[in-house]
């Protein structure tokens, strides 16, 4: 089974859909790992493997990475033409010159006009050919989750603290801290006071 077929097998389910790029990404960030960059992304000569891309699936169409840096990006830009294709229905390679990219980039919204590209991988795609943020569609989206986490972990502080159980808490922490403030002074008054009755009543 060719990756092709699976993204024609997968036009009409988004979700899996998604899972096939998902996985793309995730074997073209470790092939760049490992020194290969992908030279052709024609989609019928990536061979998949018990239905699963893996390093051998890309072996007719490898090159050495060599020392350009850029032939990471390019090979980025190919998949997320890719991607944004096939979830219009439309199965191609990755061919990109600039004539392509550009018109990705002025065009991108037309893409999305039905609303089939999940939100977030939209944004991806945004960063990618609007402000030309490089990066891959996983690490995009791991990122976003775990800023999503702090944000959230953020509000649910401030909801506890608005909420009455929170201020009363909080009241409470304040006037422990102040009763502590007033108690030691307060035991060593007592003891002069006691130490005197003392000396005046037993000793004197």
């Amino acid at each position: 089974m060719t990756l092709y077929e699976r993204l024609e097998d997968n036009l009409n389910d988004k979700d899996e859909l998604t899972r096939t790029l998902l996985e793309f990404d995730y074997m073209l960030k470790l092939l760049h790992n490992n020194g290969f960059c992908i030279y052709d992304f024609d989609p019928k000569k990536i061979i998949l493997e018990n239905g699963k891309l893996t390093f051998n699936s890309f072996r007719n169409v490898l090159n050495d990475i060599g020392i350009s840096q850029n032939s990471k990006e390019i090979n980025i830009y190919q998949l997320s033409k890719i991607g944004l294709m096939s979830y219009n229905n439309i199965i191609t390679d990755g061919k990109m010159n600039q004539e392509h990219f550009d018109f990705i980039r002025n065009n991108l919204e037309q893409f999305n006009q039905n609303g089939f590209i999940p939100e977030d991988i939209y944004e991806y795609y945004e960063e990618i050919f609007r402000r030309l943020s490089i990066t891959y569609l996983n690490d995009y989206l791991n990122k976003k989750k775990e800023e999503l986490s702090i944000n959230q972990n953020t509000i649910v502080k401030k909801k506890v603290l608005a909420t009455e159980v929170g201020r009363a808490l909080a009241k409470e922490d304040n006037e422990n801290a102040f009763v502590n403030i007033l108690f030691i002074p307060s035991m060593i008054a007592l003891g002069y006071i006691i130490g005197l009755i003392i000396y005046v009543f037993v000793i004197k």
